[in-house]
């Protein structure tokens, strides 16, 4: 049973006993009779007291009289343990002189027994395991909370009221200037929120401040709140000027992410050891936690801009042809892929088109696929012949030694009678399917040699008509090469995609491609896949206009 009241102080001075005296209570008869041998007795490690019924002290062994130094033989007792036997108590602990002490009685000998132990030094170890156990969460909750979220903005707001109140009662987290300014956000007392800019001259005459950014302070630095000079004028506004503040640089993967800026006031101890420890392992996981949202800012805007430029542009609205087409690239983060098609009006009527598949997927085969595109754009500038075009491209390819692409490319024209006609030069690509109007479905034989491989290449040029209603597909090897179905590892194939293809007689060209593209994905079943692209050429049926698309 605690007891930290009422504890009589003067039996408890926390003033040593003098060796001399220690000395003759030792060696005096305080065991009368048939009691314990006196020498025995002095080698327990806590101190050991016996009274009778009355409290009436018997004897007690050499750590008892260091203890309690007024402790006396057929002398009442004192301190905590006369607290407790005077309200019927088994147990006590409580402080006395700067020492927690803990006890309890036994019978015995027609007696009492009280043994008493110091457990200042087990009671701090725990105060210590129950700090570092505190400071272990307090950091684990601030990793889980900056890691949930990869936008740079909620990032740093997360980390300034992380902050809060373990560590500080005012954070500011102040990032690297970028152009002639600086960003900063700050949390405070009561939920206080607010962000701003600066001039980079301003903040640069905080030196504190300032090397924090650079580099050139690598660890926390304390410093008197009102040493923030014009950074802490403009965040702290209204806020008392006393009181301590902490800056520590904030770096992720080697270089600066910000500085982060505690302060505390009057009422608050000041930075200890422990403190700014802890406060450097928590900037330690703020700074990687922001490097790592800045990065994933920085290739979101990377991405965004690639989706533009590598992205089919929306096909034409050409008159007396229907046009259709479907992309849905592998990796569907990025909305980019390595197959890539074209369709652009001629200015005679008609249109010419290109549909190609580079090696490979993701983000680099992308980028070669961007490249072929922009390639044969320039080159038709120049270049009207297919196979020159080709020809040109192949040796583009080789020269900048990447990976190689298959391509089909072409024209289609209305011809006189109805219909179309249609010119196709291949380089290595899957040959197109053209749905005949009874429902036949005939692989158009393109040919030619894949581009970037060999730089002695042949390519062929063919020419095919189109009936009205009837249509030209291509398509990438994603399609027949989806593996899924009742097994989850069959190919979609060319059987399949030529029945399926069958059974879109009399639909329109739009209808078609998502009609091919929805039968593939359903294949998949959510499976991963490679990039798939369709793009569909139809004469449309009897003397219509281009259709929907």
């Amino acid at each position: 049973m605690p007891m930290t009241d009422g504890e009589p102080t003067d039996a408890t001075s926390g003033t040593s006993v003098s060796s001399d005296r220690a000395s003759s209570r030792t060696v005096a008869g305080r065991w009368p009779g048939a009691e314990p041998p006196q020498g025995l007795l002095d080698l327990v490690d806590q101190a050991v007291v016996m009274c009778d019924e009355d409290g009436v002290v018997r004897g007690f062994n050499g750590p008892a009289a260091e203890l309690f130094p007024r402790l006396g033989t057929g002398q009442e007792l004192v301190g905590p343990m006369a607290t407790a036997t005077a309200r019927l108590a088994e147990r006590f602990e409580c402080d006395v002189a700067g020492r927690t002490l803990s006890g309890y009685r036994r019978p015995w000998n027609g007696g009492v027994v009280w043994l008493v132990r110091d457990v200042s030094g087990a009671r701090d170890r725990e105060r210590d395991l129950l700090a570092a156990r505190e400071r272990s969460s307090f950091l684990h909750e601030t990793a889980v909370r900056l890691g949930g979220s990869l936008h740079h903005g909620r990032t740093v707001r997360a980390l300034v009221q992380a902050a809060l109140p373990v560590l500080a009662d005012t954070a500011i987290a102040v990032l690297p200037v970028l152009g002639r300014r600086s960003t900063w956000y700050l949390a405070g007392p009561g939920g206080t929120a607010r962000s701003g800019d600066m001039l980079a001259e301003t903040l640069l005459r905080v030196s504190r401040v300032a090397h924090a950014l650079t580099g050139l302070q690598r660890r926390a630095v304390v410093c008197r709140r009102d040493e923030l000079g014009e950074v802490g004028a403009l965040m702290l506004q209204g806020q008392d000027a006393v009181g301590e503040a902490l800056v520590i640089p904030l770096s992720g993967n080697g270089v600066s992410a910000g500085a982060l800026v505690l302060v505390r006031g009057p009422e608050r101890p000041r930075f200890g050891e422990q403190d700014i420890e802890l406060a450097e392992q928590f900037a330690a996981r703020a700074g990687l936690a922001l490097a790592t949202a800045s990065l994933y800012s920085q290739q979101t805007r990377i991405t965004a801009v690639m989706q533009a430029d590598l992205a089919p542009r929306a096909l034409p609205d050409v008159d007396g042809i229907a046009l259709g087409a479907a992309y849905r690239p592998a990796a569907e983060a990025l909305l980019i892929s390595g197959d890539f098609y074209h369709v652009a009006p001629e200015d005679g009527g008609g249109v010419k088109f290109f549909f190609g598949d580079v090696r490979g997927k993701g983000a680099e085969a992308a980028l070669l696929a961007g490249q072929v595109r922009q390639s044969l754009r320039t080159l038709a500038l120049v270049e009207r012949d297919p196979l020159g075009t080709l020809r040109l491209l192949n040796r583009a390819l080789l020269d900048a030694g990447s990976r190689f692409t298959t391509l089909v490319m072409g024209s289609a024209h209305r011809a006189p009678n109805g219909g179309l006609t249609v010119t196709t030069a291949g380089g290595g690509h899957l040959p197109p399917l053209v749905l005949r109007r009874d429902g036949r479905v005939e692989a158009m034989a393109v040919g030619g040699t894949l581009l970037g491989i060999l730089p002695d290449a042949e390519f062929a040029l063919t020419q095919s008509r189109l009936e009205p209603g009837e249509l030209m597909l291509l398509y990438s090897d994603g399609v027949t090469e989806a593996r899924g179905g009742p097994t989850g590892d069959a190919l979609f194939g060319d059987e399949r995609l030529i029945r399926d293809l069958a059974g879109c007689l009399g639909m329109q060209a739009g209808a078609v491609t998502e009609r091919v593209e929805l039968l593939t994905t359903r294949w998949l079943a959510g499976r991963p896949h490679d990039d798939i692209a369709v793009l569909a050429i139809q004469a449309p049926h009897g003397r219509e206009g281009g259709g929907p698309r």
